[in-house]
């Protein structure tokens, strides 16, 4: 007996290691890449200047996440406002993409492909997963560290694990991978799936989120769908 109780104290007692920056900035660059790479002609919006304020974003991230030791709880401000940054950036996009899909051709101008939407479409909702992914992380129980520290007493997010003690280990915390699926179901269902949102600010961001993706995906399908021969 005192054998089991101390080693469930030991296990109670376990800690989860810093998070670090590498997933979140690979995921970042990941949504960047296409907006550079795939040429202006094979793709419907985002506009230039997104993809470059997007890569000036990771590289403030990269200086951040590379001074040794755990990232600054001063620099959380910074990057809350480099994530807004990015959000904005890809509303435009996204804003861009919806506006062509409505606006009439003008005469001599050839009208958006099949190929140009779709492909214009996914940028914006892989961006969109991933720059409210960045959010949710940053924000949910005070930010990676936060969560750590239990700086705050309630979380934004409960997630399976949190309400279950037996699917995870003793003081699970959800780290980056968790936000990021939680961005991802909440773009293709429009509501969240296995982990609720608690807190006003993050039901507001759901909220948000759902409408650009619903826009996005709405208004490009019944555009193709008109597009496509019968």
């Amino acid at each position: 007996m005192e054998d089991s109780a101390s080693s469930t104290s030991g296990r109670r007692g376990s800690t989860q290691a810093p998070e670090n920056y590498v997933w979140p900035l690979t995921a970042l660059v990941l949504v960047i890449l296409p907006q550079v790479l795939v040429p202006a002609s094979m793709r419907e919006g985002p506009p230039a200047f997104v993809p470059a304020v997007e890569g000036v974003v990771a590289l403030i991230f990269l200086a951040i996440a590379a001074k040794p030791g755990p990232v600054p709880r001063r620099a959380r401000p910074l990057i809350l406002a480099l994530i807004a940054v990015l959000i904005a950036a890809n509303t435009a996009a996204a804003v861009r993409l919806v506006t062509a899909v409505l606006r009439s051709t003008p005469p001599g101008e050839a009208p958006a492909t099949v190929t140009q939407l779709l492909i214009g479409a996914a940028v914006v909702l892989s961006t969109n997963i991933v720059t409210f992914g960045l959010l949710y992380w940053q924000i949910d129980g005070g930010g990676p560290d936060g969560r750590l520290a239990h700086a705050r007493p309630f979380p934004d997010f409960q997630f399976p694990q949190t309400s279950a003690a037996e699917l995870a280990p003793p003081n699970w915390q959800p780290r980056f991978p968790d936000h990021l699926y939680v961005a991802f179901t909440n773009v293709v269902a429009f509501s969240p799936t296995d982990t609720m949102p608690l807190t006003h600010r993050v039901k507001g961001l759901m909220a948000i989120q759902s409408l650009i993706s619903l826009s996005v995906i709405g208004l490009v399908l019944s555009r193709v769908i008109n597009i496509l021969p019968p």
